[in-house]
């Protein structure tokens, strides 16, 4: 002590002199009696979401007075003077039937933003006031903190804790509780809001005798009448500390250091203080891996976000929603440019001639030297805005182009087999017809499609569940199934029955029955796509709101088809040369028992070229969910966990690289980014493992040959 001050040296070697200084005004007068009880919340403490200078009041007094306003700060230009204009209003203690206990309340507090005021009284009774509005501020409901009138218990302590909107409640069995407002259904008095119990903490060995809050984080000090100390973390109702003083005395008082770095208590007269490091509280496994209920939410959830806008953090360090985007990300990547990738391998290393392959081959690798920040920019600058003023058509091409490709390959097996023979070495530049027919007739339809199935705005249809039906939504998911059906009634039951007809067709006969036969299959399949869409819809169901709901401009789906094209090139060169390595005297053998060309490559090469083609595809996989720029610029970076095709995500890979330049070293988040990153590093590793075995079973089937 010094100079009615105290010194005290730095870590640097400085001294500091810090002394108290304190001014007060004249007094105000708030009520008619005594003041018992009184909170308030500052104009500057940031917590508050009031955009006024004004301080929030709330006060209990002798006589059963409970008040509640504002102090209006009034600064004099000319000399500097602060004068205080006192705006407050008397609250009813009574909600009709409903009686107020007639004693003091234990405790009267204001929420964030002054909007309510609690009342709490030590058998467990409060009443919450709206108090937005003063003239007419009203009881919006009676809560009962304990088990009601019956219940034994006190409330013995009670406090609002970081951000004033979570209440925390302790009794004299040592149960602590944390509670605060959840959006419900029922609209009451104008209130959508009711206080839920929402964290139940750790019982303790005492009655509670005292709270205090972090003033950083949801940390919660609490002391017990048998000289125990316990800390806990609300959110993730995790212990961290547990002591006891010296003496078996009640704690009287306890608090927290500003920093979190110390603990102080007061126990029988006597001061207690102490270091205290809590770690890392924010994230535990369940935090990190399970819902979590949050302040403000209507039921736990998994959710990331590492930045605020608000003094008052919660910590939301979810690691679900980055996995839910990888995979997600994964799935309608290698849903686009998987089977692609594969089909052009097949073709080239089995259809085409070889002087054709070796142009086609160095052309599709090239593909692979686009750098991944170049697919990500055109992705969300040039792409993203096409596709969303085109959606119905981008969606009709899904359809159209793969029937105009399986359409011209019917008609190509009509022609005569002198003019086959004299077409071949040009067939490569054929399949350009369907490919320009099939967009073509995508953008045709696109309008008539929006109009027939997505009641004639697409966008509004995804909104509101009230405009059309959920048909249009059904058929996207029903369509490729119905093929899937369709073709294996097919293979089943069609085929066999026809090639019993079929001796005595001509070649030519038997290409135009096939062709008969695809356009019926069609046919069939929207038919049946339909009807099953449209009977689940009379059933109740819309799948609106799940794997499509809202369109957002950067989306699954822009990211799929550019992440698509991004895996095309080393799925295609693995794959082309795994089926490039299978002995040729197999295929000689299949040609010479009369087996066609397609027959022979999808019963005996591909089967032997099998371990190469699955080490291709998670090659790609992989390729896919370690990709980062593609993602971060054309996946708009939205951490939700929703399967919508329309909707954004964030991947682990992309939150990586976008916070970790930002993330305070040693913090909780910077360490949840590394086991982010281990995260990953573990999927990879797990899945790679299980594909080794299966590779390892293809390859020991291949050897068989």
């Amino acid at each position: 002590e010094w100079n009615e001050g105290v010194v005290r040296r730095t870590p640097q070697g400085q001294f500091r002199v810090v002394q108290v200084s304190a001014e007060f005004g004249e007094p105000l007068k708030l009520a008619d009696g005594a003041i018992e009880r009184l909170d308030h919340i500052p104009p500057d403490m940031g917590e508050t979401a009031l955009s006024t200078s004004d301080y929030q009041v709330a006060c209990y007094a002798a006589g059963g007075q409970l008040k509640a306003g504002t102090l209006a700060a009034q600064v004099n230009d000319f000399t500097g003077e602060t004068t205080f204009e006192v705006n407050l209003r008397d609250l009813p203690l009574t909600d009709g039937p409903r009686q107020a206990p007639s004693s003091t309340p234990l405790r009267v507090m204001l929420t964030a933003g002054g909007d309510n005021v609690f009342a709490v009284w030590d058998d467990g009774h409060l009443i919450r006031y709206d108090i937005r509005n003063l003239s007419s501020a009203y009881v919006v409901e009676h809560v009962e903190l304990l088990g009601g009138e019956n219940d034994v218990r006190k409330l013995t302590a009670c406090q609002l804790i970081l951000g004033r909107e979570t209440l925390a409640v302790g009794d004299s069995l040592g149960e602590v509780s944390a509670w605060f407002r959840v959006r419900h259904s029922l609209d009451v008095a104008g209130d959508s809001f009711a206080l839920t119990r929402v964290h139940t903490l750790p019982p303790g060995p005492a009655a509670v005798t005292s709270f205090a809050a972090s003033q950083r984080s949801r940390m919660l000090a609490t002391g017990y009448g048998d000289g125990s100390l316990r800390v806990f973390h609300v959110t993730t109702e995790k212990p961290l500390l547990e002591t006891s003083l010296d003496g078996d005395k009640p704690i009287e008082l306890v608090g927290i250091a500003p920093k979190d770095d110390g603990l102080f208590a007061v126990e029988d007269g006597q001061l207690w203080q102490a270091e205290f490091d809590p770690g890392y509280p924010e994230a535990t496994f369940a935090s990190l891996f399970t819902p979590v209920w949050y302040e403000g939410y209507e039921r736990p959830e998994h959710v990331w976000q590492s930045s605020f806008a608000t003094s008052a953090p919660e910590m939301k360090l979810g690691l679900w929603p980055l996995i839910f985007g990888t995979l997600k990300a994964t799935f309608y990547t290698m849903l686009f440019g998987a089977p692609l990738a594969l089909l052009a391998a097949i073709y080239t290393s089995e259809f085409v001639h070889s002087r054709t392959r070796a142009k086609i081959k160095p052309v599709v690798e090239i593909m692979a030297s686009l750098p991944s920040v170049v697919l990500g920019f055109m992705a969300a600058l040039i792409f993203a805005p096409i596709v969303e003023d085109i959606v119905p058509a981008v969606l009709s091409s899904f359809a159209t182009v793969p029937l105009c490709f399986l359409l011209g390959a019917n008609l190509w097996q009509t022609l005569p087999r002198n003019v086959l023979l004299r077409l071949q070495p040009y067939r490569l530049w054929f399949l350009c017809i369907p490919l320009l027919i099939g967009l073509r007739l995508a953008f045709w339809c696109g309008p008539w499609v929006e109009s027939w199935f997505f009641a004639g705005d697409l966008r509004r249809w995804l909104d509101d569940r009230s405009v059309g039906t959920g048909v249009g939504a059904w058929m996207l998911t029903m369509l490729p199934l119905s093929a899937v059906a369709v073709t294996a009634l097919v293979l089943t039951v069609v085929n066999p029955a026809l090639r019993q007809r079929a001796d005595g067709f001509s070649r030519g006969q038997f290409a135009w029955v096939n062709a008969g036969k695809f356009l019926l299959g069609v046919a069939a399949t929207f038919l049946l796509a339909y009807t099953v869409s449209w009977l689940l819809t009379a059933a109740g169901f819309d799948p609106r709101g799940g794997y499509v709901a809202t369109y957002e401009q950067r989306n699954a789906l822009v990211v799929g088809f550019v992440m698509g094209f991004a895996i095309i090139p080393i799925i295609y060169t693995i794959s082309d040369d795994a089926l490039s390595t299978v002995p040729n005297h197999l295929r000689s053998a299949s040609l010479g028992c009369g087996a066609t060309q397609w027959q022979t490559a999808v019963r005996v090469v591909i089967p032997t070229a099998m371990s190469g083609l699955f080490s291709a595809l998670m090659i790609g996989l992989w390729r896919a969910v370690g990709e980062t720029m593609i993602v971060l610029m054309a996946g708009g970076n939205t951490p939700v966990t929703k399967w919508n095709i329309f909707s954004g995500f964030r991947t682990l890979s992309a939150n990586i690289a976008v916070e970790l330049p930002e993330a305070v070293r040693n913090s909780t988040h910077y360490r949840t980014l590394f086991l982010a990153a281990l995260t990953l590093f573990v999927m990879t590793f797990v899945v790679n493992t299980l594909a080794e075995i299966v590779r390892l079973r293809f390859r020991r089937r291949a050897y068989q040959l």
